[in-house]
Formats: C-alpha cells, structure tokens, sequence
C-alpha cells in the first residue's frame, strides 16, 4: 500500500504491520472497530450484541442482523486465523438458530442499554422484510489478518452446501507519521467475483445432485440365461428391505394377466392388496418400486419386465409388462418366496405347527 502525496507527485510506500506489533487487541481494538463501523465487513448490518455469551459460557465476538433478516455472527482473529475457526464460528451458528425474536429483542436490548420495545423497532426499520424473516437463516463472517490455507479450503468447502460463510482479511499499515490504515478484504467470495461464484456454486451443487441420482440410474437390459436370471431374482427377493415385500405385490399383479397394466390400475392393484395406509402413499410406494427397476444393478429385472420412462431418472414410469417368455420363471420363484415367508402358527396338537 502506498500513500499519494498529490502536490509533491510522490508515492511513499506504507509499512505493513501486524496487530501484534502494534499492540492492539482482538476485543478492545479490531471488535471495537467493527462493533462502531460495520460496514468494514463490506456490509450493511445492525450490530446486535457483543461478547454474547452462551450458556456453555463461550462468547460470540460480535452479532449482528443483516437487511434479510439472518443473524450473522461476527468471528474475529486478531492476526493469524488458525486452523480450527471455522468449527468454532459453525458451532455458535448452530446454537443462535435457536434463538427466537424474544430472544434477539433482548440481546439488543441489552446491547443499547434500552427495553425489548425499542430494541423490536429498530430491527423492523432496519429490515427490508417483514419481522417474520427474523433468524430464518444464519451466516459466518470471520475476521483475521491472515488466514490458514486450511481454514479458506474448509470455507469453500462448506461453501459448497449452502452454508453462507464469508472471509474478511483486515491488514493494518503505517506511515512515516506513525499513522495507522487498515484496509478491509473480502477474500472469500472475492466481490468482484461474488455473482459469478455464487453462480457457479450453484451450478456446481446442481450437476453433482443430478450424478448422484443418475450414476445409480439405468435403462440397460440384462442378457442372462434362465439359471442366472433365476438366481439373480432369488438374491433380489432375499433383501432385508420394506421394499421385497411390495415388489412381490407388484410382480404378482403383473403375472395375474400377461398384458400391459398402466400406472394407475397397478397403484390402484396395489392399494387393494393393502400396499398403503391411503391411495398418495401407494402412489409413493410404487414409485419407489419404479426407481428399484432403473438401479444400475438391476439389468436382470429390466431384462423380465418392460415399461415406458420419459428418459432420465425422477420420470414418471408406466405400461408395466412382465415378458410372456419369463412368466414360468417368475411364478416358480415366487412360488418359492411364499412358502417361505408364509406366516407359521401354532397348531391344536402341541409340538407341531402347520401353515397358516
């Protein structure tokens, strides 16, 4: 950093200095600075509190409200951030989404020296939304001269999944008068950047959802030979899972006529055979049963049984058909999940128990 001297058309190089040398402090100096003048943040915010302490008997730096109506909670590092202020400002961020407009309309209070009544108007001439935004989202600002390479690769992390968390790089400088400067930094989302990296961290929580859900997706059919498709089938109808019980319903009802059954008289087949508590519920069971059928790992069903899908993962499936070709191989399989998960009961004579 330079300063410019305009008459003499000279630059004189400022010194860059730490906190440390300067001996200023993180709460009497760096947090009295920002408590007094927010927007060295970069930002609008109503400061609500200081040195907020919480139950465990941990203190927030500073908290404030932004114009939405999210509380951000202000964590300051006098010089070198470590590598750990990131969990430490996470862990306040989750204790203040407790509190409610009570609660904040207190702490402001205390924080002007003044009732809760007053403390409520300000916030709701602060706010550019209804009082009801109050605390429907928290942020992170952090606060340091320097921060941790582990530190800015965590923030970007969770910047990923959606937790607003902001980096702000405070340098101070003097001069040959022994004048001091701080110059504010928004490093992470870099401002000149912001649109296009929220943007693009959208963009990038929006691809990797749509891999995951398709990498598990497939209209691939098998091509395995009767003793294959048999064993396969029997390993499927072996899962530990609410889902077997449905999926036998299902194949039953498509072995009960060789023909193609629509979606809508399959749920309401389903709903009959006591698949769902009400008719939305086996609509969402039956769904789950057509996303069974497009998992990757499931070529031998998609090779028995055919239908109709609008293309990617998440569309609506329909016109069910068990092929003619595999009707037998079906039946004998099922035929033997039924007697073995048939329900056993006592008989009349003691020591013996027969089928249900």
């Amino acid at each position: 950093m330079y300063k410019v001297d305009t008459d003499a058309k000279q630059i004189a190089r400022l010194l860059p200095k730490t906190f440390t040398e300067l001996h200023l402090l993180e709460r009497f100096d760096i947090q009295e600075w920002i408590a007094q003048s927010p927007e060295i943040l970069g930002e609008d915010l109503l400061m609500i509190a200081k040195e907020l302490e919480l139950p465990s008997r941990i203190r927030i730096d500073l908290l404030a409200i932004d114009r939405k109506g999210n509380l951000v909670i202000i964590e300051l590092k006098r010089d070198e951030s470590g590598s750990a202020v990131e969990w430490q400002a996470i862990k306040y961020a989750s204790y203040c989404s407790n509190f409610l407009p009570e609660d904040i309309f207190s702490y402001y209070a205390r924080y002007l020296e003044s009732d809760s009544d007053e403390a409520q108007l300000k916030i709701e001439e602060f706010l550019d939304e209804e009082l009801s935004s109050l605390n429907q989202g928290q942020r992170i600002i952090m606060v340091a001269r320097e921060f941790h390479s582990d530190v800015a690769s965590a923030v970007l992390w969770l910047r990923d999944f959606e937790v607003d968390i902001k980096c702000v790089r405070l340098r101070p400088y003097m001069d040959a008068d022994s004048d001091l400067f701080i110059t504010p930094d928004t490093i992470i989302p870099l401002p000149e950047a912001k649109d296009y990296v929220e943007r693009k961290e959208f963009k990038r929580r929006e691809q990797k959802q749509l891999t995951t859900v398709r990498s598990s997706f497939s209209l691939e059919k098998g091509d395995f030979d009767d003793a294959e498709l048999e064993r396969r089938l029997r390993t499927t109808l072996t899962r530990l899972s609410d889902l077997t019980p449905r999926f036998v319903q299902f194949l039953e009802i498509l072995l009960s006529e060789d023909r193609v059954f629509g979606r809508e008289e399959v749920k309401q087949k389903l709903f009959e055979r006591g698949i769902g508590a009400d008719y939305s519920q086996t609509g969402r069971y039956l769904s789950n049963i057509s996303q069974f059928l497009t998992k990757k790992f499931n070529l031998h069903l998609r090779q028995i049984i055919t239908f109709t899908s609008g293309g990617p993962a998440g569309e609506t499936k329909d016109d069910y058909q068990l092929l003619t070709g595999y009707r037998h191989l079906v039946q004998g399989v099922l035929n033997e999940w039924n007697m073995q998960n048939q329900p056993r009961v006592e008989s009349s004579t003691p020591g013996t128990v027969r089928n249900a």
